[in-house]
Formats: structure tokens, C-alpha cells, sequence
């Protein structure tokens, strides 16, 4: 007689579920590498960098008396304007008309826009020759260039004025002024 076992088919069937798992968790991982491998060979980069450096214009209009010494007058506080010869306007009479060459220079590293002069007196002032019902007139024409290169020059001209029929009263009076150009980039 044969005696049969069922123990056969049990551990059949445990190998299969075996040897199941371990194909499942084969590929599983094959899966995996897979993926891996083709983000691994995604990712490869490469960079290229740049460095530089960056700077401003320089903005300098300049004045200068005889066109050759140049100052950077940037306000009209005394030592710092250019100072127009006190030998030019004194001595004034009726009907005087006299000039003077003022001259500028862009000293900057950016053309310029120059604008129109202002020119500032005393008139406030009672002892002033700007000052009263017919008073001496200073005024700028120019400059005659409106528009600078970097390292290009100008010239302006001041005139101050008397009137023909000047009043005795003013005999004596002395007077300031003041002339402002700008420039802008």
C-alpha cells in the first residue's frame, strides 16, 4: 500500500508564493534602477557664469576766467565761485555797457545739457547799483554751445548795463552779482 502525503502540494504551493514574492520584489527593484538610472542620466548640468562690473557717469561742469585754469565751482560761496576781476565792472557811468567772456567746460564723462544762465544782483539791497528805479542790469547771452561733449568747452558773455540818463544817486553805490549755470546729463 501507498501512502500518500499531502505535505507535497503545501510546501509546492510555498515555494510558488516564494519564489512569487521574490520575482516581485526582483522587479520591484529592477523598476526602481530603472528609474534611477534615467533621472541620474536627466540630471546632468552644466553652468556658465558671467561677473562683470558696473559704474556711473561723472557729471563736472567747470568755470573758468581766462579759459585755461579750471575750477569746480559748485556753489557761490566766496573761494569756491570762479571770481569775475573786480577791475571788469567798477568805474561804472551813465550809459556804460560793458562785457566779460565767461567760459565753461564739461570736465564729466557724460555730454551735457547746459541751460540757461541765471544771474542773480543785490537789488534788494537800497545802496546797490541793481537796486532803485533805474539801476544798472547785468545779463548772460549763451552760452554758445547748448550741448557739451565730455572734455568740449564754451563761452557765455556777461553784460552789465547803465542807463544813459543814470541818477547822481548812485554815484559811490557798489553792487554784487551772481551768474549760475548748470549742466545735465
Amino acid at each position: 500500500m501507498t501512502e500518500l502525503t499531502t505535505t507535497a502540494p503545501v510546501q509546492d504551493d510555498k515555494r510558488r508564493r516564494r519564489g512569487g514574492v521574490f520575482l516581485r520584489f526582483g522587479l520591484a527593484g529592477i523598476a526602481v534602477l530603472g528609474i534611477g538610472a534615467a533621472a541620474t542620466s536627466a540630471a546632468w548640468t552644466d553652468q556658465a557664469w558671467f561677473a562683470g562690473s558696473a559704474s556711473a557717469v561723472t557729471v563736472e561742469l567747470q568755470g573758468s576766467v581766462d579759459g585755461t585754469t579750471w575750477i569746480d565751482a559748485d556753489t557761490s560761496a566766496a573761494g569756491i565761485a570762479v571770481a569775475i576781476p573786480e577791475s571788469t565792472f567798477a568805474g561804472l557811468n551813465q550809459g556804460a555797457d560793458r562785457t566779460y567772456t565767461l567760459n565753461l567746460k564739461n570736465s564729466g564723462s557724460t555730454p551735457l545739457t547746459l541751460g540757461t544762465a541765471t544771474v542773480t544782483t543785490d537789488s534788494g539791497t537800497t545802496t546797490s547799483i541793481f537796486a532803485g528805479t533805474t539801476p544798472a542790469t547785468a545779463a548772460v547771452t549763451g552760452p554758445v554751445a547748448t550741448t557739451l561733449a565730455a572734455g568740449a568747452t564754451t563761452t557765455a558773455t556777461l553784460r552789465v548795463t547803465t542807463p544813459a540818463a543814470w541818477p547822481a544817486t548812485y554815484q559811490g553805490k557798489t553792487g554784487s552779482l551772481t551768474v549760475m549755470f548748470s549742466g545735465q546729463s
